[in-house]
């Protein structure tokens, strides 16, 4: 072949084969369009999640609210209109000061609970609404703090000065709830401060409280309660920070001991100063030796404010996780949501109950029925405690009581996604505070949803033929109404868990910031160093519910099972061998005053707790019970009766029992950051009278908490993993089986024919399946940009 023939061939080889990829590219994309048309048109056919039923959601404020719902805007604006017009009141509304008088806050007062069940079980008439109102009377000469309550809500027109029985009305104005207007007044001392000491703090720390741009001072208050400086006067330790995020975990070495007693911010005063380490006893006397070389000057530079910056949740650290830039799994209700909304009344399979959100006391649930049965006349919290231990005053002396910030208050902006899955439902609450016209509404207070826990709630593989083969088993899918109180520094999850087995569960879990000092040795044995000039002191967590059961009605009685130690003789099975074998067996021991039955666990003498109506027994003659039990369980160590221990004498207790009153409402009040020396309200005079509690109306006070020692993966913030306190109440013989065994969504598994293996297994599935397809509706988006328009849902701008 001669060489032109020779590259004419090559050339014609080239052409071909470049044909060839190229028709090959075309096949590809033409298939591809193809694929992407029948996706496209396969996405049309995909019916959203939810469409099969329709929605039962009302979240609406009712016109007519009923006899468990928290006050509506309407109520709030006519008890408002109306106290604005008693002259003796002398209520402000703007330019608030000290001396004002002003509404601190407002709240529903539940009726008397007789009053209530003639209502729901006799068909009475619905006992009348009434609010209870705080106002802070700074205008009175001595200030007071005085609770009224007012009537009818319909159209208000009485307001009487609340005549407790077993606590004080008016209380002392040093033991004040933390208004906006207080922490206006302490920013007047910030000011002295500054001109006092400006150049010392501009010195040593690179900032002030005043004028400061972007390198400010700020300060973390701590109430120091009256039993510890044995007076009614109001003094706060204040711990300064930096003003970054977040402050808590920014201290520099500067305490100030001020007085803010009073109504006349111009007379608070400093009247102790701790400069790194060293105390003075007014900023005069720090700022002359400061001049005169007799203190050791501190240095500490102000932090760069970056994402990098240990304290601020931007994202940092290893390598992105992970790798590639998936989504995070994302719940699905495909047929919509199982559950029912109607204003504040929920129901969810054999599940009803209302939900409120209390301004002083944070998140109840009332009437909780199962089966049509009320299992509980109200469940709620109660008080959130964390008293701080350390060397320096503000860790000594910090011991939280935190009603004092109104919990109702510290509920809102729940973020879908990360607070509650995808597919809750939101409630919102209205708040008032501060006199503040009308109410504020708070979005996302509550979320309620359905949780597929991954966890069985039940199971059992019998695999072989000899015994059976078969499988039974149902997940552990509940409902659950949830809220997150953000009390400064700490966020605390609540969670009311209703499961398909007739068990309710109350969870608390803790996360947010650590409240930090500044390191030094003498710190060592309260807490660790975590980082650069940063100690976490060790703190202990307490949490106080009230449960008021109703089981089979309210007349009820509460006993323990006790579980003891037998020793047992084995001759008649073994020969006539004497042996002795111990084992266990239980006692039922009845507890038959309140002071018989308070209850503080050990380890020596494990029990269960029962309650039951005498008069309801099984066909075996065996009590219809509701079990309570507690998870997370932890001893106040402090002496009792001594100091601010004073305020919480529930935390002596795991458990109390006590005959319910009208007049009981709650273990705790507002007042207790302050009311060591006198308690207004105090517990153990609910005990102290030892009521008869067999067969009658029993109210339970459960007590939960934990030590945190931190440590440096509390950094940023600590995380919730090992933190959850359950209080859980299961039916004890009440059904004749487990109640969830007619639930749909269980799964059995059995042979075709029993006799015949080899012909395989059937898979029993407890509803009609529909195309189990379908497109969420959830965005991220809509979060995204419900918060851009409303930014107040989320912050406060």
């Amino acid at each position: 072949m001669d060489e032109n023939l020779r590259k004419s061939v090559t050339r014609w080889r080239l052409a071909s084969a470049a044909l060839v990829v190229l028709c090959a590219l075309l096949i590809i994309l033409v298939i591809g369009i193809v694929m992407s048309k029948n996706r496209e048109i396969q996405a049309k056919d995909v019916p959203s999640c939810g469409l099969r039923f329709k929605s039962n959601m009302d979240t609406s404020e009712p016109e007519h609210p009923d006899i468990f719902h928290d006050l509506t805007s309407r109520e709030m604006k006519a008890v408002q209109n109306y106290l604005i017009s008693v002259p003796e009141l002398n209520l402000e509304l703007s330019n608030l000061r000290m001396n004002s008088s002003y509404i601190a806050g407002i709240d529903y007062i539940l009726p008397p609970k007789k009053d209530v069940l003639a209502y729901l079980d006799d068909s009475r008439s619905p006992p009348a609404r009434k609010a209870k109102v705080i106002i802070l009377r700074g205008d009175l000469n001595p200030p007071v703090v005085e609770e009224y309550v007012v009537a009818p809500l319909s159209n208000p027109s009485s307001h009487t000065l609340i005549d407790y029985p077993n606590r004080r009305n008016p209380v002392a104005f040093s033991m004040r709830p933390f208004t906006g207007i207080e922490f206006k007044g302490i920013s007047e001392v910030m000011k002295k401060v500054d001109e006092q000491i400006g150049d010392i703090l501009r010195e040593s720390y690179g900032a002030t409280f005043n004028d400061c741009g972007d390198t400010c001072l700020y300060y973390l208050p701590n109430i120091v309660s009256s039993a510890i400086t044995g007076d009614f006067t109001r003094r706060m330790w204040l711990q300064v920070a930096y003003l970054v995020e977040y402050y808590t975990i920014h201290p520099v070495d500067l305490l100030l001991y001020v007085n803010v007693d009073g109504t006349d911010p111009s007379q608070f005063r400093v009247e102790k100063v701790v400069y790194g380490g060293q105390y003075r006893n007014s900023l005069a006397e720090l700022a002359a030796d400061y001049v005169s070389g007799d203190v050791v000057k501190s240095k500490m530079t102000f932090p760069t404010v970056d994402k990098n910056l240990f304290s601020t949740l931007h994202r940092r650290g290893f390598p992105a996780s992970p790798t590639e830039e998936q989504r995070q799994p994302q719940f699905v209700e495909p047929d919509g949501a199982r559950y029912r909304i109607k204003h504040r009344q929920i129901e969810y399979m054999n599940w009803r109950f209302h939900v409120r959100m209390a301004t002083y006391n944070g998140p109840q649930i009332h009437d909780v029925r199962f089966a049509g049965k009320r299992i509980a006349y109200e469940i709620g919290l109660q008080e959130i405690a964390a008293f701080y231990a350390g060397d320096a005053p503000t860790f000594r002396m910090a011991n939280y009581i935190d009603s004092v910030a109104s919990f109702g208050q510290q509920a809102r902006a729940l973020v879908p996604g990360v607070d509650c899955p995808e597919t809750a439902t939101y409630l919102s609450t209205r708040q008032v505070s501060d006199n503040q016209e009308g109410s504020v509404k708070s979005e996302r207070s509550f979320c309620v949803f359905e949780l597929n826990t991954g966890y069985p709630l039940r199971r059992h593989l019998q695999y072989y033929h000899f015994r059976g083969s078969f499988y039974g088993g149902m997940v552990d899918n509940c409902l659950i109404v949830r809220t997150i109180l953000c009390l400064n520094n700490y966020d605390y999850i609540i969670d009311f868990i209703f499961h398909q087995s007739g068990i309710v569960e109350t969870k608390i879990v803790s996360t947010g910031y650590i409240f930090g000092g500044v390191y030094n040795d003498q710190e060592k044995n309260y807490g660790f160093q975590i980082a650069d000039q940063l100690v976490g002191n060790i703190h202990h967590h307490l949490f106080n519910f009230k449960v008021d059961l109703d089981v089979m009605g309210t007349s009820n009685r509460y006993e323990t099972l006790d579980i003891k130690l037998v020793n047992v003789s084995n001759s008649k099975w073994l020969n006539g061998l004497n042996t002795i074998q111990s084992q266990i067996k239980f006692d039922r021991s009845l507890k038959k005053t309140e002071l018989d039955a308070v209850y503080k666990y050990n380890f020596d003498t494990p029990k269960e707790h029962i309650f039951h109506n005498d008069a309801f027994k099984t066909r075996f003659n065996v009590p219809r019970a509701y079990k309570v039990q507690l998870s997370g369980m932890s001893k106040q160590i402090l002496p009792e009766d001594k100091l601010n221990e004073r305020s919480i004498p529930w935390a002596r207790y795991q458990m109390a029992v006590t005959k319910y009153s009208d007049n009981e409402v709650s273990s705790s009040s507002i007042y207790g950051n302050s009311d060591g020396l006198q308690p207004v309200v105090n517990f153990t005079q609910y005990l102290a009278d030892d009521e008869n509690i067999v067969d009658e109306d029993l109210v339970l006070w459960m007590s939960m908490g934990m030590y945190h020692i931190p440590h440096s993966e509390d950094l940023p913030l600590t995380q919730t993993p090992g933190k959850h306190m359950t209080i859980l109440i299961s039916p004890y013989n009440y059904f004749p089986e487990d109640p969830s065994m007619s639930s749909r969504d269980q799964v059995r598994v059995q042979l075709k024919e029993p006799s015949n293996p080899k012909a395989g297994v059937r898979v029993d599935r407890y509803f009609n399946k529909p195309n189990t397809a379908c497109v969420s509706n959830y965005k991220e988006t809509d979060f995204d940009k419900d918060v851009e328009e409303n930014p107040r849902n989320i912050l406060d701008v």
